[in-house]
Formats: C-alpha cells, structure tokens, sequence
C-alpha cells in the first residue's frame, strides 16, 4: 500500500502541554496512512527499525575513495546496517534518482548532491520524507529547510596553479583576471553540465558579471573537464595553465598528496554551495536512511567529512580542515533569495551556457 509518511518535531506540542520536553538527540517521527495506522516512534525505535531493514543506499557525487571512507566510518558507528554506494556526477546521480521515482522502482534511501535546488523541487513534488531533528539546530536556516533536507557539507570555488611553472603574482587574482587575452586556450574549467558546484558557479558570476562574462570566457576558449580530479591532471600535464574554477578541497586534497598546485580564492568573490542530504520519501529502507542522515549531520559525521574530504562543515561546532581559510575571511558568493527561484532559472541558465560552451549539441 502507498504510504504517505510524516515527521514532525513534537517539541513545541509536548512544551505546551506542561510534559517535560525530550532529550536533545531524539527524534519524533509521525507515520500516517499506513494499514499499522499511525504510530509516534522515538530515536531508538527508528534505530531498532532501521537494524531490522539492515542497509541502506547512498546516492552521492562525493569523490567515490571519500564516499567509501565516509560508510566505512558511518558502519563502525552503526555495525548492524550495511552501506551501498552509487556515485556519480550531481546532474548524472539526479538523473537517476528522477528515473528512478518514474518508473516507479526506487533504490535510492539518502540522497547527496552539490545542488540545494534539487532538493527544493523533490521536497515541493513529495518525494522527500519530512522529519526534524535536534541536529539542524547547529546549521545556517538558509541552508537547512524544515521538515526536509540540510546540508552536509559546503564547497567553494578557487583558481589554481602549479608554483614550479609559475608564481602567484602571475596568476590572476580575480574572475576578470582571466579574461586577459594571453589566457586564451590555457583555461581549464569544470563542466557546468555535469558538476553542481560549476553550475553554481556559473550562476553566481552571472549574477555578479552578467552575461557579458560568460561569453567573454567562451571566447578565451577554455578546456571543459568533468571533475576537479580532471582540471588536476590537465594542470599537471600542462594542458592548462591555470584552472579557472576547481573545487577548494580538490586543491587542498592534492597538496595533501605532494602535488605541486596552489589555490587562489579570488579577491572579487569565492563561489560557494552546499550539498544537501535527504532521505527519499520511497526510500525503500527509510529508517536506516534516517539513521545515516543523522550520523552525517551529528558532530561525529560533519568532522569526518571535513577530514575525509577537506570541504567545509556549516555545523555551528565543527572547524574549517587546518590550513584552510575559515569561510569568514573570505567574500564568499552566494545564492540570494530562494532554493525555488535558483532551480525555476536552472534550465533556462544550462541552456544558455550550452549555447556558449557546446554549441555543437544543439
């Protein structure tokens, strides 16, 4: 039988009806619709239940060797329930999931992807489950919705370059920067058509350019890459000089490694966006993703995906990887307004930038 599920915070109610109100790490879940009836179940029911479902299924574009660090560590912490991986690019894991919800043959439990929006519009079409927990109290309202999904973790978006080809006076300090003609062709970007981040970038120089710079960077002929891990190897290679948009902990991951690359964060404005989790509303184990989701969100998890990582937490008790910049000393870009607006304009922008940088698609 369809099942429509609800989870609620009960605090408010319980506070008003002069009860005691509940420990900081429950969780109060409503289930309605379903031929049990309804039922209230607390944090460790959901817990029992989730061991009972035993796995779960985590759809992420989270790098694969960190993805399997991240379920390595959440399965020492809850042994009974056994994590699968499905990784792929954000609008490639999108499109799977969306697949997925129309035919009707939902494997996905949790899902994680660097695009808030996504998020939005599978919450305002019911395909997310609506639960609240003490955890969302330690993150940034406008990077949390109610009832709905929160973000995991945050990335910004740097230049890059190797420091034994060049030195960091040589190397654009700005977006406008790479406009000069004698970048032209030693570009690398990543590619707004697969990856969140390059998307969110791409918007948010839009917003703060215009259109004008787009078509000025389309000029300058830059190499498209689909990964951070690939504008890395082209660096290396000496394909490009200079990479005009990589992830922040891609760079800082690779000097981790030994490899000769340093980031710039450019003066005029860091691009910054979030990957949201949530647990689908079909989620075939919704329990067991609800207990991921919680371990991801918990102080535990938000440190391990910073160390694993090297991204940023938006948890209110969690530090930056040691020697990155913490995110007030930057000038961050940022989405302004609603999830809804930035996904309404999303495919009219993937058009637009189509245009500019694949024209032989159309």
């Amino acid at each position: 039988m369809a099942r429509a599920v609800l989870y609620t915070a009960l605090l408010a109610l319980i506070t008003a009806a002069g009860c005691p109100p509940p420990a900081s790490n429950e969780i109060r879940v409503t289930v309605t619709g379903d031929a049990r009836g309804a039922g209230e179940l607390s944090s460790a029911q959901i817990l029992e239940l989730a061991q009972r479902e035993g796995e779960v299924w985590w759809y992420t574009s989270l790098p694969e060797s960190e993805a399997r660090e991240f379920l390595r560590r959440f399965q020492q912490a809850h042994p009974a329930i056994t994590p699968h991986l499905v990784r792929g690019s954000t609008f490639d894991i999108v499109r799977r999931v969306d697949n997925e919800l129309a035919r009707g043959q939902v494997r996905a439990d949790t899902l994680h992807v660097l695009d808030p929006a996504v998020f939005d519009d599978l919450r305002r079409r019911g395909e997310l489950y609506g639960y609240e927990s003490e955890e969302t109290r330690h993150f940034p309202a406008d990077y949390r919705e109610a009832g709905g999904w929160s973000s995991m973790r945050a990335v910004t978006v740097c230049i890059a370059y190797d420091p034994t080809r060049m030195s960091a006076e040589e190397v654009p300090d700005t977006w406008t920067g790479l406009l000069d003609p004698k970048w032209r062709g030693r570009i690398g970007l990543k590619d707004a058509q697969t990856g969140g981040s390059a998307y969110s970038q791409y918007y948010l120089l839009r917003e703060e350019y215009g259109l004008a710079y787009w078509r000025a960077m389309a000029e300058q002929r830059p190499q498209l890459h689909r990964s951070s891990a690939d504008t890395l190897r082209a660096l290396a290679s000496r394909e490009i000089d200079v990479a005009g948009g990589i992830l922040g902990y891609s760079v800082y991951n690779a000097q981790k490694e030994g490899t000769p690359v340093e980031a710039i964060y450019p003066a005029d404005g860091v691009p910054m966006t979030v990957g949201p989790i949530a647990v689908l509303s079909r989620a075939p184990h919704p329990h067991a993703g609800i207990v991921f989701s919680e371990w991801a969100l918990s102080q535990e998890g938000q440190r391990a995906i910073v160390e694993i990582s090297g991204c940023y937490s938006l948890r209110d008790d969690v530090d930056p990887p040691p020697g990155r910049p913490r995110l007030s000393d930057l000038n961050i870009l940022a989405q302004e307004g609603s999830w809804t607006e930035y996904r309404t304009r999303q495919e009219r922008l993937q058009s637009e930038y189509s245009r500019l940088f694949h024209p032989e698609s159309e």
